[in-house]
């Protein structure tokens, strides 16, 4: 046997899993992550409770996915969001704390928002998860019990108020989101006996103290909870992400919301808020470092409990500001209701300020809400407070947005990104309600939302009108000229007007004219080759009358390369391992032959090709082995030393591409007499050659 340039492809196929837990695969958890929002990567953030209770065991666990909602690998390339899953069967209890780097400190202020899913299951569903700042001995460890505990309150066996809440994770302060109303009056079962509770709520108590529990009767006794700051939803357990915001300050005032951001268009909601004043001394923490995290537990009815961060003040602390400007009328701030007119050049600036954060705010996404009536310049930039300016193109949209992806983190040192684009007030025939939306800035461990911005377009009164420019392609190196003629058709009084021009955003000139009702005035301007780019250039008139209205036509100018003669590709032949024939046999390569050019120089061109000899290991060589044939019915010609014409033709703007069909192209013809077994090469050189046109 003799083998030539054999190429070996090993496939591997790997089976990845998240961790030691098998993810659920019934229906409602599969839509949850399909459906699931934009939310924080949650690496380094969270770690799993390790205390457990008598007959259920701690599920707890961080699941990492990407942009489809499909579970990855943490740390995976493709990783786009987390999500912290409590409990999603019966009797389970679970619990996700907050790593040492990532504490709660009550004595500054902080901002969560998060989204929280509590399955499908509605009236059978159970029991609810809780948000719980804690400071208790056993840190990671603390529980309590299932069912209506939900890990964090107390287990109530039939004892007294103070044994109930003995029984509840220490120093904590916990925000039910209690799915199951337990309204049994037995031990066990009567926490929610109380006629502020009509189902599904919202509610805060100190689980620690005994004063958030009240014993009833003296025989068999069972214990109501004291729900404090009480919002009685709707059934949590719909199949839908609820949207939760905890603002808390430092005084310890924590306002919580829910349901204030619509789950599929991400449009702001009024949701139901109430609040509770937090005992700070109640965590006995010198530091004011709390753990903090979720617990959840199930009975006999049970829900997927999920949450997803969207913000934690405590990681980046940053905002966003929007702000439009009006250029023309020398930069009038517009943002909220301004007045701009047709024509005119307005500014669309948002400002990221990074304020405070155990970490950079890092991977930070734009999705820059595209303005209506408004037509925006190709090119925009970012500056950021180091100097660094990074360009993006305004023409990338998805999902009615532009996406922008910042190079740089924002950080205390480098704390500031100014993005900004440009644009013009489109012509409108009445007056017209301008909206710049929201505008999202997604980050890995930060989601922030820019303020909206609105204004209006006046309907342009027009007394003159600008005609005549036109579209024009030229070559590099020669100058533009172009015209226009502007008109009136009434008297203008006064009749000066300002034309000014601009060549990709950059003025070029700024005059005054005079215009009467009989004359029109003929407007010509030669550009310098200097001052153009390669491809497309945006030209632009805009002419100010002496009423405040304007108006402005651009063209494009075209500048284009004489051509080009390149030979792009051309595959490598790999004729693989082959036995040594019995006769003399013509062989294929693996793949068929194929090449690809460019050549749009005007003229004519012709692609020759010439070859070594193959040489094998040992230095001894097969004489003529490598032939072309350019159809299977064609005499073949041997490639050696002399150029072999292969192809040609005239110049054309669209490439060229070639691919030989079996049994023709360079083939391999080998001679039993001559090889051996052992590997053999060769070198084929190609040339591309052009004539131009006389």
């Amino acid at each position: 046997m003799m083998k030539i340039l054999i190429v070996t492809s090993i496939m591997i196929a790997l089976t990845l899993g998240v961790g030691s837990r098998t993810v659920s695969a019934d229906a409602d958890y599969d839509t949850a992550l399909k459906s699931s929002p934009e939310a924080l990567t949650l690496t380094g953030i969270f770690q799993t409770g390790t205390g457990t209770v008598s007959g259920a065991s701690n599920v707890a666990t961080v699941v990492t996915l990407d942009a489809k909602g499909n579970v990855v690998p943490e740390g995976s390339a493709t990783a786009d969001k987390s999500l912290v899953k409590i409990t999603d069967a019966q009797k389970q209890v679970g619990s996700e704390w907050s790593t040492p780097n990532n504490k709660f400190d009550i004595n500054k202020d902080n901002l969560t928002t998060m989204w929280m899913y509590f399955g499908n299951a509605g009236g059978n569903s159970g029991d609810g998860m809780a948000f719980v700042l804690q400071n208790d001995d056993r840190g990671t460890a603390a529980i309590s019990g299932a069912g209506q505990s939900l890990g964090v309150w107390g287990v109530d066996n039939g004892g007294w108020e103070s044994s109930v809440a003995n029984s509840a994770i220490k120093k904590s302060w916990a925000l039910e989101f209690d799915t199951h109303r337990n309204g049994d009056k037995g031990a066990g079962s009567g926490f929610d006996d109380l006629d502020s509770i009509r189902d599904n709520h919202v509610a805060a108590a100190h689980p620690n103290d005994a004063g958030s529990y009240q014993t009833i009767g003296l025989i068999n006794k069972f214990n109501k909870l004291g729900h404090n700051g009480i919002i009685n939803t709707a059934k949590l357990s719909n199949g839908k992400w609820w949207h939760v915001t905890l603002d808390y300050k430092s005084s310890g005032l924590m306002t919580y919301t829910i349901g204030d951001k619509d789950p599929s268009t991400g449009a702001a909601l009024a949701g139901q808020t109430n609040s509770f004043n937090i005992d700070k001394s109640k965590f006995a923490s010198t530091s004011g470092q709390l753990t903090w995290g979720f617990t959840g537990a199930t009975g006999s009815n049970y829900e997927n409990n999920l949450v997803m961060f969207e913000k934690i003040s405590s990681l980046v602390s940053a905002d966003a500001v929007q702000k439009v400007t009006d250029v023309t009328q020398n930069n009038a701030d517009v943002t909220n209701n301004g007045t701009v007119v047709s024509g005119d050049e307005l500014n669309f600036q948002s400002t990221l300020t990074y304020k405070d954060g155990k970490q950079d705010w890092q991977k930070i996404e734009a999705l820059l809400q595209v303005p209506n009536d408004v037509t925006l310049d190709k090119e925009a930039t970012i500056k950021y407070a180091d100097g660094t300016i990074q360009k993006f193109d305004t023409t990338k949209v998805t999902n009615k947005a532009i996406s922008a992806v910042l190079s740089k983190s924002l950080s205390k040192t480098n704390n500031t990104a100014t993005i900004s684009m440009n644009g013009t007030a489109n012509t409108v025939t009445s007056d017209t309600k301008v909206a710049s939306p929201a505008s999202a800035f997604n980050g890995k461990n930060a989601m922030i939302t820019s303020n909206a911005a609105a204004f209006t377009i006046k309907a342009s009164q027009q007394r003159f009108t600008i005609t005549g420019l036109v579209n024009q392609t030229i070559n590099v190196g020669q100058a533009a000229k172009v015209a226009a003629s502007i008109k009136t058709d009434t008297i203008l009084e006064p009749n000066v007007l300002s034309v000014t021009t601009k060549l990709n955003g950059a003025q070029l000139s700024d005059e005054l004219i005079s215009l009467n009702k009989l004359d029109p005035y003929l407007y010509s301007e030669t550009i310098p080759a200097n001052k153009l780019k390669l491809g497309d250039n945006t030209y632009t008139i805009r002419v100010d009358d002496g009423y405040g209205d304007s108006k402005t036509v651009q063209s494009t100018i075209t500048v284009k390369d004489l051509g080009k003669i390149d030979l792009t590709t051309v595959n490598d032949l790999n004729f693989g391992t082959i036995p040594i024939p019995q006769s003399t046999t013509t062989y294929n390569p693996v793949s068929a032959m194929n090449v690809e050019l460019e050549a749009s120089l005007p003229g004519s061109w012709n692609l020759g090709v010439e070859g070594s000899d193959v040489v094998g290991a040992d230095g001894s060589i097969l004489k003529g082995a490598l032939i072309y044939k350019d159809s299977v019915n064609a005499s073949e010609t041997v490639v050696n030393s002399n150029s072999l014409t292969i192809l040609n033709g005239q110049s054309s703007p669209s490439k060229v591409t070639k691919t030989w069909a079996k049994d023709t192209g360079i083939l391999l013809k080998v001679k039993p007499s001559e090889v051996k077994t052992q590997s053999y090469k060769a070198t084929i050189n190609w040339t591309l050659s052009h004539t131009p046109t006389e």
